[in-house]
Order: C-alpha cells, then structure tokens, then sequence
C-alpha cells in the first residue's frame, strides 16, 4: 500500500489510485476520539555519502556510471505517525510514513505501514486483521521461522527507524496463560482501480512456556511451494543471559540461481536468475543459535551464527567470480553491450542477509553514559572472511532529539563477497525525533 508522488513543474502531486479515499478513514478514525488515542510521532532527517569501488562486478566503474549511482551528499527526510485508539468496540493500530529523498532530484512517497483492528473474542481469543507487523521469531537479526513478519535489517533490527512495512493479514489466535495457537492467512492488497489481493499463504503458531524456555513450533503452506516447518525458542539465564535459536526446513529452495553455478561461460538474453531447484526433493536448513548477555559496565553484546542451505556454497561463488572475470575479457570488444547486460544482471547476487551459507554476527551497544550511546555491529562471512562493519555514535539530547553518525564498511579481498560490492563505505549522520 504506498501513495506515490511526482514532482512536476516545481510541485508535488498526489497520486493516490483511489487512496484518498483510504487515507481519509484513516485521518477519520484518527480524529474520532482523541481521548482514547495514543499519538507518537517520529521523524529521521539524514545526510549521506557514499564510496564506490572498481570490482568483478563493477569493472572501471562501469556499472555504477550504467545505474546512475553518485557519491552524494544525498537527503532522506522521513517522517512517521503511529496511531491507537478505540472505535466501534475495535482496538485500531494504524502507522503512516511520509518520505522525500533528493538524490539527483526529489522523490517522495506515503506508505500506510500499518493499518489493522483488533478484537478480543470470548475470553481466550483474539481476532487482528489489516496491514500489522507480528513478530514470531526469537532471533535478534535473522529469523527463519519468522514467516508472518517483513525481514529485518542488520543495522536495524529493532525497526526503531520505521522502515518495516506490515503484511495484510487475518489472524485468529487462542491463549491461556502458557499457551497459545495462532491461525493467520497472508495476502497482499494491491488498492488500484479495484482491490486484488497477490498470493495467498496460511501460517500456524503453536506456542508455550515448559520450565521457562518460550518453545513454538511454526508452519506454512503456499500452493506455489511446499510446507515450511520451523521451530523456536529462547530462554533467559540468571540476571544477564539470554540464548535463543531458530530452525526451519523446507523441501526445495524456491530462491533463484544465477544458472552460470552450472554451466559453461555464456551470454544471456533473458534473467539468468531461475528457481533451478524448487524441485529437486532436496531438504534445505535455515537456522540461528545465539546470545544476548549484559556486560559489566551496561554494555550488551548479541551474538548470532546463522546458516542457510539455500546460499551459495563456497565453489559455487567462486564459479560466479570465474563468470565474471569471462564478461570483462569482453568489455573492449564488440560484444561490449551483452557484457554489459550480464553483468547488470549479476548484481542480483547480493541479498541484504547475505548470499552465502554462513555467517556471524556481534552487536556492542553501550547505553552507561546518559547522553551518549556507542553500537557496533559487524557480520562476518565465515567462508571467505569478509565482512561489514556498522559503526554509531548517538547523542540524546533530553527526551526526544537523538543525533546520530553511522557508517557501514564493507571489507575484503578480490573474489570475497563483501570485497566485491562495488560499495566501499557509506557515511550518514542526521536526527532522530520522537
């Protein structure tokens, strides 16, 4: 669900596919009983720049010249308002974030991040529908068995900064005081000139406590993929320890493989990028095992090694730098533009979580000081050792304005995968208000 704008002859125009109409129940319900509502407000104002490499992937800076990319300064202004309050015997929840980024020119949208009503059934059941985040995994940046929420981000796990964008559910869930089992079916509205909804999955959580340790055992099924079968839990450990893990296993990898993993160096006319093993009967493990502990001097360090079957193994990386190393022999030729489009298309190979199988995370945050605030936070591909560093440095000042620098470093060697992201570092400082 996002509102999008255009800048035209030096104004902003709304176009809302109907969204008007949308967006004034919500302003509506918003205002209908402002005793019963709770109101926050956040802002995130921010400048960037950005440092760019000549790698495999980006040869004489080619691709970045080809893609548009600068080094900036760059703008991102964002703005959010989360909502709850009583209507009609409903509980509402509704988030909206407004967002203009000037990279060579403006650009601005509105996206309803959540809009969802909840209704207590009976005494033991409740009843949400709508736009929500839910969150089931225990897992501090990676979630496997997180089927009903939108990915995290390493730098922010927390969604302190608003960005995630909630799943058009129906969920239906029982609780006692141990347990609980939750039914919710996922869709995506699509508001256009008539409403469709996209995909239809139904996700089940069976939960409890057993001798202290929050144990649930999760599923979905998708008539597009077979059933995805997870379990979680996490348990905490004295006054400072916490541990936690997930694991899921599903029958097929429904993600898609550059096909040069496979066959012989060759130019491509169409996507490389196919779901080549969807359907080799193959069980594929996702899974994390980590820590939170609380360190003398109020330092907290998190601690996460996760694995996924579904990346590329480490000879088949190396088969795709050889693919590579094959499109730039042809750049000074006269096959210099199907060179070229292969490898905008070798781009996809990197995913936010990491492309691979393996990976370590260690978060160090430091809030003992009652202005200043110190994160680091560094993931590490342990099979080639490359690795990006996400440092911050924060000053609050009082209750509600939050200064803040941060920088992500990517390092490694030729051939490694955060060595060859034609991204080098990226530098940002800016507010946060709330």
């Amino acid at each position: 669900m996002m509102i999008k704008f255009r800048r035209k002859m030096g104004f902003i125009v709304l176009r809302t596919y109907r969204w008007h109409v949308v967006l004034g129940l919500i302003i509506g319900f918003f205002t209908f009983d402002l005793q019963a509502s709770d109101w926050r407000t956040f802002g995130f104002y921010k400048g960037y720049s950005q440092s760019f490499r000549s790698t495999l992937f980006n040869p004489d800076h080619r691709i970045v010249r080809v893609l548009g990319y600068t080094k900036g300064p760059h703008t991102s202004l964002a703005q959010s308002i989360r909502g709850r309050w009583d209507f009609l015997s409903l509980q509402w929840q509704a988030e909206v974030m407004g967002r203009a980024d000037h990279v060579n020119e403006w650009d601005a949208d509105l996206e309803v991040k959540q809009f969802c009503f909840q209704k207590d059934l009976f005494e033991n059941w409740i009843l949400v529908a709508g736009r929500s985040i839910q969150r089931w995994g225990t897992g501090y940046a990676f979630n496997p068995t997180d089927v009903a929420a939108p990915s995290k981000e390493i730098s922010d796990p927390d969604n302190s900064e608003r960005r995630a964008a909630g799943a058009d559910i129906i969920q239906l869930e029982y609780f006692n005081e141990t347990t609980s089992f939750a039914v919710c079916y996922l869709t995506k509205v699509d508001i256009g000139s008539q409403i469709k909804t996209e995909g239809s999955k139904l996700a089940l959580r069976f939960y409890t406590n057993l001798w202290d340790v929050d144990l649930s055992i999760i599923s979905l099924f998708n008539k597009e993929e077979s059933p995805l079968w997870g379990l979680n839990f996490a348990c905490v450990l004295g006054d400072r320890l916490e541990i936690h893990g997930e694991a899921s296993l599903q029958r097929g990898s429904y993600r898609a493989y550059h096909q040069a993993i496979r066959e012989a160096n060759t130019f491509y006319s169409v996507s490389p990028f196919t779901s080549c093993r969807a359907k080799d009967h193959k069980q594929y493990l996702q899974a994390v095992i980590g820590f939170q502990v609380t360190l003398p001097g109020d330092i907290q360090w998190i601690a996460e090694y996760f694995h996924q079957d579904q990346g590329y193994s480490k000879a088949e990386w190396s088969r795709m730098m050889n693919y590579l190393h094959f499109l730039g022999d042809y750049l000074p030729t006269p096959w210099e533009d199907e060179a070229m489009g292969n490898l905008l298309w070798c781009a996809g190979l990197f995913s936010p979580k990491g492309s691979m199988r393996d990976y370590m995370m260690h978060s160090f945050q430091n809030s003992a000081f009652k202005a200043f605030g110190l994160q680091v936070t560094a993931l590490w591909n342990l099979q080639d050792r490359s690795c990006v560093f996400i440092p911050e440095i924060q000053y609050r000042a009082g209750n509600h304005f939050t200064f803040y620098g941060r920088s992500f470093i990517f390092h490694g060697h030729a051939g490694a995968e955060f060595g060859e992201l034609f991204q080098s570092h990226l530098i940002e400082g800016g507010l946060r208000f709330q």
